[in-house]
């Protein structure tokens, strides 16, 4: 049955710098699902959206982001890594301090809207976490303080208490109550029954991607046999966008090129013809002209990364002190007892092999 939807099925709410990305390559190739052109289209975590209006925020989806809009049928969702950041990430003005934004803000904002939908977090040791936030932050250019430094400062209490007050900081300040899962997924559990929720491990996607995805499949709804051409392939987290230039080649197969992915799928919104020839096409003939092209950007995009590193990110590659180490350990060691009670097991990260 075709016709519009105003739904969603599912999400991946997180967490960040965990395999959100790779996930989000995976499913979108699977003949049952739709997922939109680009990864994180958030809603209940940013006020400016959210103040629009669900209707404005999923038609827009449906018309211009997801690939297969007219297709009801397939299990909708969204990979939105922001809804796991403890509050909501772009409050408007002072309405958090009014409101008293928290934990259980954007759960309890999905569960008016989406009562029935099904939650997928997937978590990785919150201290390799931390460390890959830190180099991807000092990437950007945006964090001048080696990976010991962030951490001896973060770690302070006012620090701890102003980084789980305003998520929307979390660029430089986020490196550890990122990481405090049990705190984050106890909003989630207090608001959806058990059953909406499932919690995977990086691990696992790294170690057995055709396993770890069978069980998202089966919890999602959809086939759970069904196994993409690009298993296994790693895609970066959080990757640095580059700007479109026609004289740097490697900027060719960024989003902001008109020849990545996402720029074929701007084009496709504007130009009405192109657009009424995809939808044409039938689906399976969509999933083998895409799943090559990606390929190879991310395989350029890898590339291109690599030959970029420099000086600006010795601070990011300097190995962190065992003391560092050691610290974060104990910090993280009650919100991880925390976590093991939520899910009724130890954490993949305490448990060597995984569940």
């Amino acid at each position: 049955m075709q016709g519009e939807k105003h739904t969603l099925d599912f999400i991946v709410i997180g967490a960040q710098k965990s395999g959100t990305t790779s996930l989000f390559q995976y499913l979108r190739h699977h003949p049952e699902i739709s997922l939109p052109a680009g990864k994180e289209t958030p809603y209940f975590s940013h006020d400016s959206m959210y103040t629009g209006g669900w209707t404005a925020y999923i038609t827009h989806l449906a018309r211009h982001e997801y690939e297969d809009a007219a297709d009801s049928t397939q299990k909708w969702g969204t990979v939105t890594p922001h809804y796991m950041a403890g509050g909501v990430y772009q409050s408007s003005g002072d309405v958090a301090l009014i409101s008293g934004y928290d934990e259980r803000t954007v759960p309890l904002r999905i569960r008016e809207r989406l009562p029935d939908v099904r939650l997928i977090a997937i978590l990785r040791d919150p201290v390799e976490r931390a460390r890959s936030h830190h180099r991807m932050t000092v990437k950007r250019g945006r964090e001048p303080r080696s990976f010991d430094e962030a951490i001896a400062e973060l770690l302070l209490p006012q620090e701890l208490e102003r980084a789980r007050r305003s998520p929307r900081e979390s660029e430089q300040t986020g490196y550890v109550t990122w990481g405090e899962y049990g705190r984050l997924l106890a909003g989630y559990f207090d608001v959806f029954p058990r059953e909406q929720i499932l919690v995977v491990f990086t691990d696992e996607l790294e170690r057995a991607p055709a396993q770890l995805l069978s069980r998202v499949q089966d919890f999602i709804g959809v086939r759970a046999d069904i196994k993409p051409d690009n298993l296994g392939t790693r895609y970066l987290m959080g990757a640095v966008q580059r700007e479109f230039s026609w004289s740097s080649p490697s900027s060719w197969v960024t989003p902001s090129s008109p020849l990545s992915p996402q720029g074929v799928r701007r084009a496709l919104v504007r130009s009405s013809a192109a657009r009424a020839v995809w939808d044409a096409m039938p689906q399976a003939r969509r999933r083998r002209l895409r799943g090559p092209y990606d390929r190879v950007a991310n395989r350029v995009v890898l590339h291109s990364r690599e030959r970029r590193g420099g000086p600006d990110e010795a601070g990011a590659n300097a190995e962190p002190s065992l003391a560092t180490l050691a610290r974060l350990r104990e910090h993280y060691e009650q919100d991880t007892g925390q976590l093991a009670e939520l899910l009724g097991f130890a954490p993949s990260w305490q448990t060597p092999g995984g569940p």
